[in-house]
């Protein structure tokens, strides 16, 4: 059986990876790259319309945006995977049209190929840590990843081989449940393994403790601090994180966020099943969270122009965690003309995206602070690694960080595993390379 890569290996963005046989052919996920006008997968054109199925782990761009180029290139299949991933893939879809309108890019694709996408849905064909069979010939397996709500990894038995695609993955969210891979297979042939955060060795307490010195010195000093987040994901972890964290000072969220709270509300599977240290279960808390009445939740610029003059130290949550939106640049302008606020980044910032440059030359745009400082939402080095005993697998694909950074930890990785004497095999690759397994 043959590993394609059309994307997403040796680069963060446009994770597309599709396995071969003689017989059956199968995509897991189709997404784009959020670079200069956008960057799509390299699809084989010949051999889309003989896909016999794709499946999506979850719903961010990066994995779902190019799915409809697949129905335009003749793809007659459905695509597997939750219903509520299903739920939000629009909304990414239509993030992805208002930015490439913006750089003056055409999509490859018409809304009548969005339109023609059909799902299965994975949670209603089996449970979750239950072996199912997707399409003759093919059993499947899933369970939750961690990364949003609706995010799953995935087992495949394919032709006497088994597959085992993580998905973007965490064991350390605050929020979402992780069911582990390895209550359900032994042994894999080939294991396609997040590693975003290359050779990062930080858990998800120390990137806290670090967000918490950062953000308090803000404060201290009489700064605001704007937070741009994703609409869903890690925005709402981080919101009951600063409501905990920061009880004595104001903190602004805008209103898509909240919604991302309410969802979760309705879907409480996808939810960590344990208890904070007060006894409060997750779901009592997020109702707590809601029914708040000191959220502050802007409805007019008017209203954000008032708070923003009224309210010294203060935390502000807005949607667009690359900040290409046009309302988070325009928070931005607000706050760039004083050095006591900061502009703080906590996940990917693709190159050429308005996050980038204010990352690579902040004081070319203004004299506010910009800086980045993780929130976990990925695996680094000492969750690969605890991965790669979890399923042992005889090839290993490090995949979703750049190449140079994959390098480093494919080097960290093979020296570990040579000391502990195991045999296995772990592969840095890059788009279109091949891997036969």
């Amino acid at each position: 059986m043959k590993l394609k890569i059309w994307g997403g290996a040796g680069e963060h963005g446009r994770s597309a990876y599709v396995l071969s046989s003689s017989r059956i052919h199968l995509l897991l996920d189709c997404g784009v790259k959020r670079e200069g006008t956008g960057e799509y997968p390299l699809m084989e054109p010949e051999l889309v319309p003989r896909l016999n199925a794709v499946f999506l782990s979850h719903a961010h761009e990066d994995h779902s945006v190019a799915i409809p180029i697949l129905y335009r290139m003749g793809y007659q299949g459905e695509v597997w995977t939750t219903q509520e991933t299903a739920a939000q893939v629009e909304g990414y879809f239509h993030s992805w049209s208002t930015f490439a309108k913006q750089w003056g890019a055409s999509l490859p694709y018409e809304d009548t190929d969005y339109r023609s996408i059909r799902y299965r849905f994975l949670d209603r064909e089996a449970d979750k840590l239950t072996w199912f069979e997707a399409i003759p010939g093919v059993q499947a397996m899933w369970g939750r990843s961690g990364h949003m709500a609706g995010s799953v990894w995935l087992l495949l038995r394919v032709e006497g081989k088994v597959i085992f695609y993580s998905g973007d993955y965490t064991a350390e969210s605050m929020l979402l449940g992780d069911d582990s891979p390895g209550s359900s297979a032994s042994y894999a042939d080939l294991a396609i393994i997040d590693a975003a955060y290359g050779t990062d060795t930080e858990s998800q307490q120390d990137k806290l403790n670090t967000l918490e010195t950062t953000i308090s010195s803000t404060l201290l000093r009489g700064g605001k601090v704007l937070l741009p987040v994703p609409t869903t994901g890690r925005g709402q972890e981080m919101l009951l994180w600063a409501y905990k964290t920061y009880r004595d000072y104001p903190i602004v969220i805008e209103q898509g966020l909240l919604g991302g709270m309410e969802r979760l509300l309705h879907h409480p599977e996808w939810l960590r099943q344990y208890a904070d240290s007060t006894g409060q279960e997750l779901i009592s808390q997020l109702e707590h969270f809601l029914r708040r009445d000191d959220l502050l939740v802007p409805d007019s610029e008017a209203q954000r122009i008032h708070w923003l003059r009224t309210l010294d130290s203060s935390i502000w949550f807005i949607t667009d965690g690359m900040m290409q939106s046009r309302l988070a640049r325009w928070y931005y302008d607000q706050l760039r003309a004083d050095s006591r606020n900061l502009i703080l980044l906590t996940g990917h910032a693709a190159k050429g995206t308005f996050a980038d440059q204010l990352l690579q030359a902040p004081e070319e745009y203004g004299a506010c602070e910009v800086q980045k400082r993780r929130y976990k939402v990925h695996q680094g080095y000492e969750d690969v690694r605890r991965m790669l005993s979890t399923i042992p697998a005889r090839h290993n694909v490090l995949v979703h960080a750049a190449k140079e950074e994959t390098d480093q930890l494919r080097h960290q990785l093979l020296n570990d595993v040579a000391a502990r004497n195991v045999q296995t095999q772990i592969h840095s690759l890059s788009a279109s390379e091949e891997l036969w397994f």
